[in-house]
């Protein structure tokens, strides 16, 4: 199939919507959470940053000595420590850039999540739209179904059927309503779906319009594999974070006390230097290194094997609207074939050879040829939602 014939599938009537617009389908308390799980990932993401810098603390501290033969002495210290690291063999850079990867990784989590709420707002309106269609064409094989039972009454009263096939009819009809009614079961249980994730009509919504996209197109806004990538970058900088763990750092440290007793009265003490630390001896070094690149080893392959599980999902969404292609067509050619027959099943009804129920079962088996090419576009955006709700940015 040409790639032409397939975007033709796309039916509805309005462009491509971004997913600032898309954002209006959902109801405001989910808007709000998602809001603020993105205001959550900023604040964490900084939090993260800037976690190597170390707190300033301050203390205070009262005391009472009682002695024997000096008496009571109280004592009073204020203090104020700062014991930070400026130099951990690169430990530091790898923490910020490990902050970075992992915002980067957030963020692509909670596009991810939000895309998946507003596919399943388009989705839930497109199993509406497809109830509806399935309801009127339900419509019309009961009455093609209660024209059969007059037949089959008339043939059975002159003596041509035996009553079985009028209690066949009978039970077609019974069994084509009470189909009818589980649709109208289902359609409004779905339209309870969409009312749980929009506060819109659904009625007054339009969503977007989805047409094929070429596999290099979706491979590279692939939301997942962005995803994985990050992960990827974060399990990178976790890896050299830990292997600088075990290198030398350098730190400075302050610390300034006020003290206050009844002997001495009053006296402060400041002191600043230096330190320069390495740890000599760790049982579990190599092992803590090797997991950290092991992790980083298996979050690369995960990239690979996510490529080619997102290259089969295209290449199956490829068949799929093939496959629906060919039943449109199908239904599309017997819909002119209804139409023909029509035609000249009226001439002979005028002509008086044929009955008025002839006219109206022929025109009621092609509505549901026009119906069913329908509900295939509709299961043809359904499937190319899947692949929109998984790119970047594209719903």
């Amino acid at each position: 199939m040409r790639l032409v014939k397939l975007v033709s599938l796309a039916y509805m009537s309005i462009s491509f919507l971004c997913a600032t617009d898309n954002i209006s389908f959902l109801s405001s308390l989910k808007q709000e959470k998602l809001d603020i799980d993105r205001q959550k990932i900023e604040l964490e993401s900084k939090n993260l940053k800037y976690n190597w810098i170390k707190q300033i603390t301050g203390s205070y501290s009262t005391s009472t000595i009682d002695g024997r033969y000096s008496g009571d002495t109280n004592s009073d210290t204020l203090s104020v420590m700062f014991d930070q690291p400026v130099f951990k063999s690169g430990g530091i850079y790898y923490a910020i850039q490990y902050a970075g990867a992992n915002r980067e990784f957030l963020r692509l989590n909670a596009t991810s999540n939000e895309q998946n709420i507003i596919k399943s707002v388009i989705s839930s309106w497109l199993d509406i739209k497809k109830y509806d269609l399935q309801i009127n064409r339900q419509g019309y094989l009961i009455k093609n179904a209660k024209i059969d039972i007059i037949r089959k009454q008339e043939q059975y009263e002159s003596g041509f059927l035996d009553s079985s096939f009028l209690d066949q009819a009978i039970l077609a009809k019974t069994t084509f309503e009470k189909i009818l009614i589980d649709m109208e079961a289902l359609r409004y249980s779905q339209l309870m779906t969409f009312k749980s994730l929009s506060d819109s009509n659904y009625m007054d919504i339009t969503p977007p319009t989805f047409v094929m996209i070429d596999q290099n197109t979706y491979i590279n806004n692939s939301i997942v594999l962005k995803r994985q990538n990050a992960q990827s970058k974060r399990a990178e900088y976790l890896k050299k974070m830990t292997i600088t763990n075990y290198f030398l750092t350098f730190s400075v440290y302050a610390n300034y006390q006020d003290v206050a007793n009844d002997i001495n009265l009053d006296d402060t003490y400041n002191q600043m230097g230096l330190r320069v630390s390495v740890p000599l001896i760790d049982v579990n070094r190599g092992r803590t290194i090797e997991i950290q690149q092991l992790e980083h080893l298996k979050s690369k392959i995960e990239v690979q094997d996510i490529e080619v599980e997102e290259s089969n999902l295209y290449r199956d969404s490829i068949k799929k609207i093939e496959l629906l292609n060919k039943k449109i067509d199908i239904v599309t050619d017997d819909a002119k074939l209804y139409d023909s027959l029509l035609v000249s099943t009226k001439e002979l009804f005028e002509a008086g050879e044929k009955t008025v129920h002839d006219v109206d079962t022929l025109y009621n088996s092609k509505q549901t040829m026009i119906l069913d090419r329908e509900i295939y576009k509709i299961d043809a955006q359904k499937v190319f939602l899947n692949l929109y709700a998984k790119m970047y940015g594209e719903i």
